[in-house]
């Protein structure tokens, strides 16, 4: 049982992992642009670290390594709120909600991925941007909303339980 909710509690940390091997094949791809299993490992991970890790890079004086950095740490800083949960209440969740919520808004915009101004042709679709990507099922990304979401649940759960015994 133990067993089992650690590894519930380390989904966060999993999602963290997975967005920093992205920021790894884009680093691959500059390096190695005619490499398949470079090409493999960015178009495997895009559809599910699209958004986020946009997002993170579009910050200012954040760059590619220093994102690469930071979301490593935070992985490294799942683990051990894992390992320790009863002494990081508050950083345990905190770390498990960014994590739903990025994953959250890449299976969000993956509802409503399309090329182009689709609007005119079709008017029910929003405008988006012009990468046109199979993002509307992605097992990995629908894994990675599920363990993210069952370690929120188990923080609630945890915060609920420590509240009513005090």
């Amino acid at each position: 049982m133990r067993i089992a909710i650690f590894t519930l509690r380390l989904g966060p940390s999993l999602a963290y992992a997975i967005a920093s091997i992205f920021i790894l094949s884009m680093l691959l791809l500059e390096s190695y642009p005619s490499s398949a299993s470079a090409w493999w490992l960015h178009m495997t991970i895009l559809p599910v670290m699209r958004e986020p890790i946009y997002l993170l890079l579009a910050v200012p004086g954040i760059g590619v390594w220093s994102a690469m950095v930071l979301l490593m740490l935070a992985s490294i800083f799942g683990i051990r709120i894992a390992l320790q949960p009863q002494r990081h209440h508050r950083s345990g969740f905190i770390h498990a909600h960014i994590a739903l919520i990025a994953t959250g808004l890449t299976l969000g915009r993956a509802a409503v991925a399309q090329a182009g101004l689709s609007d005119f042709a079709i008017p029910q679709l929003q405008r988006g941007d012009w990468s046109f990507l199979p993002l509307s099922y992605s097992p990995l990304g629908t894994f990675l909303f599920i363990s993210v979401f069952l370690a929120c649940i188990c923080c609630h759960l945890r915060i609920i339980k420590r509240t009513m015994s005090a």
